[in-house]
């Protein structure tokens, strides 16, 4: 198999419960817009870069040990103030001399992380 076969993520999917409130909690919190929504189906993409974010309804959310990816940003500490200003779970900054990041959770419960590092 040639690498070039696949040249992207096309699309991360994330369970959430409460389907109306996650997508105005990505879309007002984290400022992200709605691509395409299926209310019926449960599934709504959201714009963030190349690869969107589409939440699926669930009826459950199984919270994970880790998070499944970080959104990159280039400003870690506005990011970090912008998450506190609107009153969300949030661990502190970690730094190891080469990438800086930190955890949240989302109104479901979902780790979620940020990270910086010079490109």
């Amino acid at each position: 198999m040639e690498a070039e076969m696949f040249t992207r993520i096309d699309t991360v999917f994330l369970q959430v419960i409460d389907f109306g409130k996650a997508i105005e909690w990505y879309s007002t919190v984290l400022g992200f817009p709605v691509r395409w929504r299926d209310d019926q189906g449960g599934y709504a993409a959201l714009e963030i870069g190349e690869t969107p974010l589409t939440l699926v309804r669930s009826e459950r959310v199984i919270p994970s040990s880790h998070m499944p990816f970080n959104f990159y940003v280039s400003d870690i500490v506005e990011a970090h103030q912008h998450l506190a200003g609107h009153k969300v779970k949030a661990g502190p900054i970690q730094d190891d001399g080469t990438v800086k990041w930190f955890e949240f959770e989302d109104p479901d419960g979902n780790k979620l992380g940020v990270c910086h590092f010079k490109e």
